[in-house]
């Protein structure tokens, strides 16, 4: 492949079947040959100089769309596969917040990421780190950036929930002397530990890698409609935007240039997810991001969520992420306490079923009907046939979401009245299938090139 047209190679083989994950990785790799243009189908790479021909293989082969072997990957991140197939390797696993109270106020859920880059900034263990910031001529938009300072840091504190080219960043890596760190989505953070093991300069210049847990994206689309259904016609009269502003879980506030302010609680605003979802999100089969040193989520339990501030779930995956974080508890930093696995899995057993399970059904779908999908390395050894027909009716429901005409019809419903009605349908709906989903996925056994591996 390394005299063939690898941007073509592609193309043909990724993007024009809707896989691309918005990594960014093809053009930070590309040497300012490739620029990811915003479309309506999330950011995608395009030529920027005629019809150069790319020969770097990296283009192709380390591109997560096609799908990129975890068991491959895990070995050469933690010298094993995971015991536990559903979270990953785990050796330490907490739910805890920063003890900044300005932080965790902040931050999207328990500040845990933001504290982590400002404690190995002020350590001296990194001398920049790799986050993601909103625009500020686009505000609608979310840029990669390295920070230098806690206050660059605390910029990126918020959630974005579009899709963000982040290993772009790859080409000013390169161009970096020191040592940084890098917060990313699975896609990306898979990307990045490719690269690190075919042994590429840049990505060896990252020594810690710090993951979110990712369920679904929306494409900017989302916030179109959003703007629409409060009767604001372009993204262009937005003056800022935070996904998750206020106490946890947070909320979508939209300031326009107007003055006006619109708002939606976060459950509420995901009415739009069955009509803007990412082709990625539905593709992907990682939710806790398997690869990192350390993976963070939303810690979703009553106990929690009744307290409000804020509580993350940190997952501490190799042994100098659980140095990391135990280092900052014995200082105060942090605050952590030790959960076990089966806790960790209730909390988001949802959405590692629709990771785990509903991906690979979602892939037999698509080539069902004629449709590539990415390779993983592993698959389910068996699904419940239950299981699998509420996944086809998923499926079902997300293709008609995606059409045109139900976009435009859910445009002029309010958001005040569709946000509401919508939960309490998303509510319904995971009360009725939860025995069904939750079925067995504990003991869901998967399989490396036939070999089965109990989690």
């Amino acid at each position: 492949m390394v005299y063939c047209d690898q941007f073509e190679y592609l193309k043909n083989n990724v993007i024009n079947h809707g896989l691309c994950t918005h990594c960014g990785t093809c053009a930070g790799l590309a040497g300012g040959a490739l620029n990811m243009i915003e479309t309506a189908s999330g950011p995608l790479p395009v030529l920027n100089r005629g019809n150069e021909t790319l020969k770097d293989p990296l283009i192709y082969d380390a591109c997560p769309g096609k799908g990129l072997s975890y068991p491959e990957l895990n070995r050469y991140v933690f010298g094993k596969t995971p015991e536990n197939m559903l979270l990953g390797t785990c050796r330490a696993l907490y739910v805890g917040y920063s003890r900044d109270r300005v932080i965790r106020k902040n931050s999207a859920s328990g500040g845990i990421v933001s504290q982590v880059l400002i404690y190995l900034l002020q350590q001296k263990m990194i001398d920049g780190a790799v986050i993601v910031q909103m625009c500020n001529d686009t505000p609608w938009l979310a840029r990669p950036v390295i920070a230098h300072t806690p206050a660059d840091i605390l910029d990126g504190g918020q959630s974005v929930y579009t899709p963000v080219p982040v290993n772009t960043i790859l080409a000013q890596i390169q161009a970096f002397d020191g040592r940084l760190a890098f917060v990313g989505t699975p896609d990306q953070v898979a990307s990045i530990r490719y690269l690190q093991m075919r042994r590429y300069e840049p990505a060896l210049k990252i020594k810690y890698i710090i993951g979110l847990y990712v369920g679904t994206l929306m494409y900017i689309g989302a916030v179109e409609s959003f703007l629409k259904s409060n009767r604001v016609q372009s993204l262009s009269e937005i003056r800022s935007l935070k996904y998750r502003d206020g106490e946890w879980p947070g909320y979508l506030k939209i300031e326009l240039k107007d003055g006006n302010v619109l708002t939606a609680k976060k459950f509420y605003y995901n009415y739009l997810i069955p009509f803007y979802i990412t082709q990625s999100s539905l593709l992907s089969v990682d939710f806790t991001n398997e690869l990192t040193d350390i993976s963070v989520g939303d810690a979703w339990s009553p106990r929690y969520i009744r307290q409000g501030m804020g509580f993350s779930v940190a997952a501490a995956r190799s042994e100098k992420g659980v140095e990391l974080l135990r280092a900052m508890q014995t200082e105060k930093c942090i605050e952590l306490s030790a959960i076990s696995p089966d806790h960790a899995m209730a909390m988001h057993a949802h959405m590692l079923d629709f990771k785990k399970r509903g991906a690979f059904i979602r892939f037999k779908i698509r080539k069902a009907l004629g449709m590539k999908h990415p390779d993983f390395g592993y698959s389910p050894v068996r699904i419940p046939k239950k299981r699998i027909l509420i996944e086809i009716l998923i499926y079902c429901l997300f293709a008609l979401g995606k059409r045109p005409v139900f976009r435009k019809l859910v445009q002029h419903i309010p958001p005040r009245i569709l946000g509401p009605k919508f939960d309490v349908l998303r509510y319904k709906w995971k009360s009725l299938s939860r025995r069904t989903k939750r079925s067995g996925l504990e003991q869901q056994r998967f399989k490396e090139q036939g070999i089965p591996h109990d989690p």
